[in-house]
């Protein structure tokens, strides 16, 4: 899509991620090299239907018990079952000031490991200054089902060292040597920070509802309109890029019930994430 001197790319095939996003000239969102996997990297995946790991991929719900596809090399189950989907276009609208797509996925077959049916809307709307993803998850089986969802975008910095985080924080999650939460603890997080040579996977409770990243070229306000956010701060092998991860729940969240909803049938979910270009 195009508006003006912003663009974004979809990539219909790997679940409806972006694989590139520039905002009035300032590149955002970069895809990676081809010698970067995208399966293992999972770059702007929809986390669906749940967000980060579930520990040896099982879980029980409504007295039953479930196993998914176990797909890290600790033997959990990782983000969840969209990444690979193939999504269709449903619908594109032109505005004054604004362009927007709707992907659209529905889950026809009940899965081993989550058997339950769903349909996932994805909206894109592209403005000069700021790009917004909604996304409705409806449930059309004859069941509830449980889940949270996320979104796992790398954003490019030509300089990722000299990039800063601004954001405030409420309870940090502790984990094991496998990523699986253990306890939560009151964040010691400063409110800003440089990024520096950290080596950063960790997830934190915020206290708002925005995570703001400054680099040398742009700065960016990523926004929920959810509640209750987790943001889940990785930073990978791969030279100037950082996941900043807004999630609903963090990882485990089947067995933990942290953040942890229930569907109903017929029922649907709403929520919004918007990047947004702020003024230097």
């Amino acid at each position: 899509m195009l508006k003006g001197t912003s663009k974004v790319e979809v990539s219909l095939a790997n679940g409806g991620s972006i694989s590139n996003l520039t905002l009035n000239k300032k590149v955002i969102i970069k895809n990676f090299s081809e010698e970067v996997n995208y399966k293992l990297s999972y770059a702007s995946a929809i986390l669906f239907p749940f967000a980060n790991r579930i520990l040896n991929g099982e879980y029980e719900f409504q007295n039953k018990k479930h196993r998914l596809k176990q797909n890290t090399n600790k033997n959990n189950a990782i983000h969840g079952l969209l990444y690979n989907k193939t999504f269709k276009v449903s619908e594109s609208k032109q505005g004054t000031n604004c362009v927007s797509t709707t992907l659209s996925y529905i889950q026809e077959t009940k899965e081993s490991g989550f058997p339950f049916l769903f349909k996932v809307d994805l909206t894109y709307t592209l403005f000069e200054n700021e790009l917004s993803l909604k996304i409705m998850i409806t449930n059309i089986d004859n069941n509830s089902f449980p889940f949270t969802i996320g979104w796992h975008p790398y954003f490019y910095s030509a300089n990722r060292e000299n990039s800063f985080l601004k954001l405030k924080t409420e309870k940090e999650i502790i984990h094991n040597d496998q990523m699986i939460p253990v306890k939560m603890e009151d964040s010691k997080l400063p409110d800003s920070f440089q990024i520096s040579k950290q080596k950063l996977d960790n997830c934190y409770l915020l206290k708002d509802n925005h995570v703001i990243y400054k680099t040398d070229d742009y700065t960016m306000k990523l926004s929920s309109s959810f509640d209750k956010n987790f943001i889940q701060i990785y930073t990978p092998e791969i030279d100037n890029h950082i996941a900043i991860e807004p999630i609903t729940g963090p990882s485990n969240s089947f067995n933990n019930n942290v953040g942890l909803k229930i569907l109903s049938p017929k029922d649907t979910f709403n929520i919004q994430w918007t990047i947004q270009l702020q003024d230097e």
